[in-house]
């Protein structure tokens, strides 16, 4: 069964990044509205498929001075864009840049908090992607998956769930945002 009407395992390309990052996005998708519920300070946070780092300087600022975000993007022209902008933010201490492999995350650290946004459909293995997650989370960790309805239907989003549940993460709550579906899923 196809997880929805994108390409499984294609990644936006690191040219339009500009759009994944303006004044528009940040009007109707607030990151630190968005994420001020889920992290606490001195958390062990990451931002999967972190592309510019649309969330990943809020997310440093929530974990605050004694938190750790790792921005985890299979592009490393990401990740750059990531480096640069937390230069210049002044939060490159709490930020580590972490480089995905095609076949896998490949990170080795328990997190309290993960952010997975707009990104299961682009993941060639959903249900591997679920497995590898729910080993990088600590006991009642969290993980936040939204996705775009442009690309994830109704249908196609109960079967990223069914894959999360498979791997042992259970629905907490769903999440609704403008153009989005999305759940909140704890580590059993």
């Amino acid at each position: 069964m196809s997880f929805s009407k994108a390409k499984p395992g294609r990644v936006c390309p690191h040219q339009v990044a500009f759009l994944l990052d303006n004044g528009l996005r940040r009007w109707l998708q607030p990151p630190h509205r968005i994420l001020r519920g889920h992290i606490k300070p001195g958390a062990t946070v990451v931002d999967l498929g972190c592309g510019p780092g649309y969330f990943t300087i809020a997310m440093a600022h929530l974990t605050g001075p004694h938190g750790r975000v790792v921005a985890a993007d299979l592009q490393p022209q990401m990740l750059a864009r990531v480096r640069r902008k937390a230069a210049r933010f002044g939060m490159a201490d709490r930020i580590t840049c972490h480089r995905c492999q095609s076949d896998g995350i490949g990170l080795k650290i328990k997190a309290d908090f993960i952010l997975a946004w707009y990104m299961v459909h682009e993941t060639p293995d959903p249900a591997a992607f679920f497995h590898e997650v729910q080993s990088l989370l600590k006991p009642n960790g969290r993980l936040l998956v939204v996705e775009p309805k442009v690309h994830v239907s109704r249908v196609a989003f109960a079967a990223i769930q069914s894959a999360a549940a498979a791997a042992g993460l259970i629905a907490q709550a769903p999440f609704t945002r403008l153009m989005s579906r999305g759940v909140l899923l704890v580590l059993a």
